[in-house]
This record gives C-alpha cells, sequence and structure tokens, in this order.
C-alpha cells in the first residue's frame, strides 16, 4: 500500500503508509471479551508483505484497502461496524481518499483522528482512529479483528499474521520479536508504544503501502487480536530489521477515550485536528490478491 509521499521520508526509516474505511449507526466495538471477533467464518485453509503468497477470500476479513482514485495507498483494520484503525502517519495531509471497485463496499469516512501525540520525526504513537458515516454489515468476509485489552502480553516468538498489499507482495505468518534485541538493532529508537514483529533473517515483513495495516496474533484458537499497526522500518525484509508497529495495548486508552468522546460529540465541534474525509473510502469485502514483484 505505497504512497507516493512516501519518498520524501528519510530512507533510513521508510514509514510503511494505510489508510482505513467506515461503518455504521450501532456502534458495535469488539474488544477481548467479545465472542464475535477476530473471526474467519468465510475461510477454512490455515493462514498462509514480502515472502507472503496470495491470501484467499475472507482470510483477513478484517483488512481494508484505501484508494485514491484506482491507487491502493494505505491499509487499516476493522474494529467495530463503525470504527477503522490505522497508522497517523497514513493520513497527516491526506485529502482525497476516493477508490471505487466493483467487488468492494463503498463507505464514507467523516472523520480521521490522528493521536494528537503523533511525532512525525519518531513516528511515535503512530495510530489515527477512522470513523465510518454508516455501519458496516458483517458477514464471513467484513469481520472486525479483537482489541486486546491493556494488559494483554504478545510475547516474543509468538506466531502472527501481516497482511497488506505492499510494494514487496502479500502476507504471511512473523513471530513477535524480543523488545529489546528490536531496540539494540534500531540504535534504542524503539519506545514503549512500538512493538517488532517478523524476522531477523529477513524475508519477511510489511513494506511501503502496507501502513496502518494489521499485525494479528492468534490468542485463542481461531480467534486474533490486533497487536499492532504496521508504522515503520528500515527496508522491507532485511535481515536484522523487522518491521516496526504501533502496540495497540500502550494506545488502547487513547483509542477507547477517542471512540466513547466522538459517539458524544457527532452533533458538537470536535476539539480534534481532523484530516479532511474523502468523498468516499474503499473496504474491501475480501482480502484481495496483493500486486507481485515485478
Amino acid at each position: 500500500w505505497i504512497l507516493d509521499a512516501i519518498s520524501e521520508f528519510p530512507t533510513s526509516l521508510r514509514p510503511k503508509v494505510s489508510s482505513l474505511p467506515s461503518a455504521g449507526s450501532t456502534h458495535t466495538l469488539c474488544f477481548a471479551f467479545c465472542s464475535e471477533c477476530g473471526q474467519q467464518p468465510g475461510f477454512s485453509k490455515p493462514i498462509k508483505i514480502v515472502g507472503g503468497t496470495d491470501a484467499s477470500r475472507g482470510e483477513v476479513p478484517w483488512q481494508v484497502s484505501l484508494k485514491e482514485g484506482s491507487r491502493h495507498f494505505c491499509g487499516a483494520a476493522v474494529i467495530g461496524d463503525r470504527w477503522l484503525l490505522s497508522a497517523a502517519h497514513s493520513h497527516v495531509g491526506t485529502t482525497s481518499l476516493n477508490g471505487t471497485d466493483g467487488g468492494a463496499v463503498k463507505v464514507n469516512v467523516t472523520r480521521v483522528i490522528p493521536h494528537p501525540l503523533f511525532n512525525p520525526i519518531m513516528l511515535d504513537f503512530d495510530v489515527a482512529v477512522l470513523e465510518l458515516a454508516t455501519p458496516l454489515v458483517f458477514n464471513k468476509h467484513i469481520q472486525p479483528v479483537c482489541l486486546p485489552l491493556a494488559a494483554q502480553e504478545f510475547a516474543a516468538g509468538q506466531q502472527c499474521v501481516i497482511s497488506g498489499w505492499g510494494n514487496l507482495q502479500e502476507g504471511n505468518a512473523c513471530a513477535i520479536q524480543n523488545q529489546k534485541t528490536c531496540d539494540f538493532l534500531y540504535n534504542f529508537s524503539l519506545t514503549d508504544r512500538m512493538i517488532c514483529a517478523g524476522f531477523l533473517e529477513g524475508k519477511i515483513d510489511s513494506c511501503q503501502g502496507d501502513s496502518g495495516g494489521p499485525l494479528a496474533c492468534e490468542v485463542t484458537p481461531g480467534t486474533f487480536y490486533l497487536a499492532g499497526i504496521v508504522s515503520w522500518g528500515i527496508g522491507c525484509a532485511q535481515a536484522m530489521k523487522p518491521g516496526v508497529y504501533s502496540r495497540i495495548t500502550k494506545l488502547q486508552d487513547w483509542i477507547l477515550g477517542t471512540i466513547s468522546d466522538a459517539r458524544h460529540s457527532a452533533t458538537q465541534p470536535h476539539k480534534w485536528r481532523n484530516t479532511p474525509p474523502g468523498e468516499a473510502m474503499l473496504l474491501t469485502a475480501r482480502f484481495a490478491v496483493f500486486p507481485q514483484l515485478q
């Protein structure tokens, strides 16, 4: 999910850019105690992005693709019928998020709310909440991913799934990396709001255009929880340079507070610095085939 503006970032810290869609009036949210999230009702094979393989329809039903014209530029994750999560760096300054696709559901976005402490240099607090104008209708190909509780631990070595339509291929399994090791590899530039995943030998990673997309971990059999949002990294799938993701457990209080405030301020002037929404955003009803390397 590559954004043209990505070339403006220093090559040593190339953010992975993504975006998200909208949902409806029932304001459904799914957390760790919700039994109707993180499921794959339209998928019967094991989950099989750099180093990845094409995903099957329904394999990652919380994955969202945003397009500008016909061009995908970002990813996002469905967390409720009216709410999406993405990376703040994907949306700051965005003015047009239009997309069309015959096999997708178009949903209007009413607000994009980046974290007020988002640091575009360090990419700290790299998260944004997107509010949808109309609720999503969940089915076997459109499902929310579970939000973890703040106390949830995603231990080093835990197997997770990264997904997206990024610059280098598709989606695949990866492993949570030890925080201290990853911090050392990145010259001690990580914060508590960051989590690393991938493999130290490289080969599998998210990349440009994947930003804002989900890092989902199967905490209980058949149920996936959102551990992270694609944020940044050095290169793509380079050895000793795992991907860096926004750590959802450390941002959960802000996410929930923002959604709660948004619900109660629907008709009131809001205090957030909002990115102007486009006419429409595109939510894929299936996990699309990722572009192949040329």
